[in-house]
């Protein structure tokens, strides 16, 4: 079917093109005037258009949440301009998803926080590499590495 100088599948090629508006005015036109005059081109064109908003929505939450996340730690990190704190906090007390995830936010950082101070106070670094280097030391672990690596030397 040929209308406004383009076939129906040069036209469902251009959709994507012409719904995220990356068409120059010329071929923009000719699309616009098959879109008029062909039904089923037109069809397809609502579910791709439908289909883009939907998506461009989902980029726009998945941005702000990005947004508030960072806000988030910068202000528990203790990073944040004082000019923006009293922002920060006037939308915090104004927005649920804000407060929620503030506190499960802190409440991982805490945890990974406790996790830290517990494995840096109870494990102490110098006396398991001296074991492991007396290990490789006394099990003739070194000589055969050392004969690995000398094979692929040579």
């Amino acid at each position: 079917m040929l209308k406004g100088n383009l076939t129906c599948t040069i036209v469902g090629k251009l959709l994507t093109h012409y719904v995220e508006d990356n068409l120059d005015k010329k071929y923009k036109e000719m699309v616009s005037i098959h879109l008029r005059n062909c039904p089923m081109c037109m069809e397809k064109y609502s579910v791709v258009k439908r289909l883009f908003n939907e998506a461009e929505k989902k980029r726009r939450l998945i941005k702000e949440r990005e947004v508030m996340y960072e806000e988030i730690s910068l202000y528990l990190d203790g990073e944040m301009d004082k000019s923006r704190i009293n922002d920060f906090e006037s939308i915090l007390a104004k927005r649920k998803e804000y407060e929620e995830a503030l506190l499960n936010i802190s409440k991982l950082k805490r945890m990974l926080n406790n996790s830290f101070y517990k494995t840096k106070y109870t494990i102490n670094t110098d006396d398991i590499s001296e074991k492991v280097m007396e290990q490789l030391k006394t099990s003739g672990l070194r000589n055969s590495i050392r004969r690995f690596f000398t094979c692929f030397l040579r």
